[in-house]
């Protein structure tokens, strides 16, 4: 840590000062400066530029801060270690950094105190800012915080503002007004991911406006946020790394960044794979017969069980006719499968949310899919926050559609077990969803944790098989929802062998790699849980790619491999051979298509 530090003796403060906290690697730094009063910072990775002098500055409603600050001290800190999740892409999560706490003060006026915290893991840097407890700052409102992004040129970015939005790669000039987080930028040889983390149960989210040449600033998606000191605000995260596949692989450095579990028992929590069925009973009882016979852990009502979906009269605790809830529940507790139930916010907040989960609970039902979630304001972010505590208390399993991204917060709560907030398989490939979309997606919206792509298999939209297998794996998801538009008689006196890489692949790993992949053309990534990998390649352009597999232990592996079938992208092809971490396969792919592998040791006999 270097610091330079001018003294002014008459007021015992320091007037000037500059800090640079770098990582344990040394890759990344973040360096603090007050210049001229003002504090700014800027970003390196290993040596080179990624953010130049970028100012901080929170704007108080009524009473904002003076235009200039002193340093009253400084606090240096440090962590090396790491922590186990209850659902995770990885066994555990390495958590180490350097940290320095800059205390300051306004320079005049009432002389409110402001502390700005910086972080530097290997794998990204951070800051925040705390209002500490003062009687000049006991209640107050946020109008605005203007954490600023000096980029160092107009860097391509993958720009999305929306959270189900087609991805666009544009120039920093040239994309809208505003983009969301996980934000992607393409800095030259590096690839740089702005994203939040932290609580934000009493916080706006973040939204990136452009602001002034290649400059991007924090505002709230909406309104003003309204506190009490000490506060401290949401963390604001840039990772850089040499691939963009990396930054895939460091999504959980915004776990780091969050509060560890709140949660006394979470031997409740079980992640698993999902079928939704049609709302009424006997379609559920068939997919509960295909799940259990095929690992699966849930079968899903989705919206319409308990009447119209946008009907603020439907209330979630009555049943349509065409569902027996007592009867779906005991068949799927015979079969070891849990149910899930779809609710939206119109029921969330006209009833009684209490009763509504602790009903759920009493009848039997796994898990909440909560639809309709705004994800704006304040406002917002209480009540989705208090909803999710809520699930916990009656331990019904989360999951978020819409408009929701995660900030770290499944640390906390560990069973919200995934989000939407993702252009899915809900959208066509040949409308707005084509293949170069979802390989734009798979990098730069999965930065920010699991994401709910809800693939399917039989239906018309699918263009290709194997791209749809692989996507199991491409797409990290505790709570992992396949067959979306699928429906268990298609599959009725018909055989799909291949359907066994998704009967064997769990949703949870002990290791997670991107192999290799290029932004909008080709990914592959591979996972393991125990001593089996499974590997996903999905690829934009036709292409062959030479799979290393590097990553497997010493000893000999199984190969099977799923391919596809060269007369028709509908069709897959399975072989087996075996293999050894020397190896490296050769996956031969249409445009549009995929190619899977589940790789385990070799049998002794």
């Amino acid at each position: 840590m270097l610091c330079l530090l001018s003294w002014s003796l008459a007021t015992k403060t320091v007037s000037a000062v500059e800090f640079t906290v770098t990582s344990p690697s040394r890759n990344h730094s973040i360096r603090f400066s007050l210049l001229e009063g003002i504090p700014h910072y800027s970003v390196s990775y290993q040596d080179t530029v990624i953010l130049d002098r970028s100012r901080l500055a929170l704007r108080i409603a009524d009473a904002p801060f003076s235009d200039e600050f002193v340093v009253d001290a400084t606090r240096a800190d440090a962590k090396s270690g790491s922590w186990v999740p209850v659902a995770g892409s990885k066994k555990s999560y390495p958590d180490t950094y350097n940290e320095n706490v800059i205390e300051l003060r306004e320079a005049s006026g009432e002389q409110r105190r402001l502390d700005l915290t910086f972080r530097a893991y290997d794998e990204g840097v951070a800051f925040r800012y705390t209002i500490p407890e003062q009687a000049e700052l006991a209640d107050f409102v946020i109008q605005s915080e203007n954490s600023e992004f000096q980029f160092t040129d107009d860097h391509f970015v993958y720009w999305d503002d929306y959270p189900q939005a087609k991805y666009s790669k544009v120039r920093i000039s040239e994309m809208g007004n505003h983009a969301i987080r996980p934000l992607l930028v393409e800095c030259d040889s590096h690839f740089v991911a702005i994203a939040e983390a932290g609580s934000l149960e009493h916080y706006a989210p973040m939204m990136l406006n452009r602001s002034g040449k290649n400059r991007l600033v924090t505002r709230f998606r909406e309104g003003t946020v309204s506190g009490a000191s000490p506060l401290s605000t949401p963390w604001r995260v840039i990772m850089v790394a040499d691939k963009p596949g990396n930054l895939v692989e460091n999504h959980y450095l915004l776990q780091n960044l969050s509060a560890p579990c709140a949660l006394s028992d979470t031997s409740w929590i079980k992640p698993g794979k999902v079928w939704r069925s049609n709302t009424t009973t006997r379609a559920a009882k068939a997919i509960i017969d295909y799940a259990a016979a095929n690992n699966y852990q849930y079968v899903h009502y989705d919206a319409g069980w308990y009447g119209p979906e946008r009907d603020a009269k439907s209330d979630p605790l009555t049943v349509i006719d065409d569902i027996d809830m007592k009867e779906v529940i005991r068949y799927a507790d015979d079969h070891d499968i849990g149910l899930i139930c779809y609710i939206n916010k119109i029921a969330m907040s006209r009833y009684d949310l209490d009763k509504t989960f602790r009903t759920y609970q009493k009848w039997g039902i796994r898990g909440v899919k909560m639809g309709f979630v705004d994800w704006q304001s304040q406002a917002d972010m209480e009540f989705l926050f208090s909803a999710i505590k809520k699930a916990a208390e009656y331990q019904l399993v989360v999951d978020i559609h819409d408009n929701f991204r995660l900030t770290g917060i499944e640390r906390t709560y560990p069973h919200l077990l995934t989000v939407e907030g993702i252009l899915g398989n809900e959208e066509r490939a040949d409308k707005g969803n084509p293949p170069q979309n979802v390989l734009t997606t798979s990098f730069a919206r999965m930065i920010g944790g699991a994401g709910d792509y809800t693939p399917c298999y039989l239906n018309g939209r699918v263009v290709s098989r194997s791209f749809q297998l692989a996507l199991g794996v491409i797409f990290y998801s505790p709570l992992q929802y396949l067959h979306w538009y699928d429906q268990v008689d298609q599959y009725a006196g018909k055989s799909f062998p291949e359907l066994e890489f998704w009967k064997e692949m769990p949703t949870t790993w002990d290791d997670s790699k991107v192999i290799d992949g290029s932004i909008g053309s080709y990914m592959t990534v591979a996972r393991r849980k125990g001593d089996s990998w499974f590997v996903g390649t999905i690829v934009n352009e036709a292409r062959s790619l030479d799979i290393p597999l590097h990553f497997l232990g010493q000893g000999t592996f199984t190969a099977k491999i799923y391919a596809e079938d060269p007369k028709s992208k509908k069709n897959v092809i399975i072989e087996s051979r075996d293999v050894t971490s020397g190896d490296s396969l050769t996956a031969t792919m249409s445009s549009g298509s995929g190619h899977a592998m589940w790789i385990s040791p070799a049998s002794s006999d």
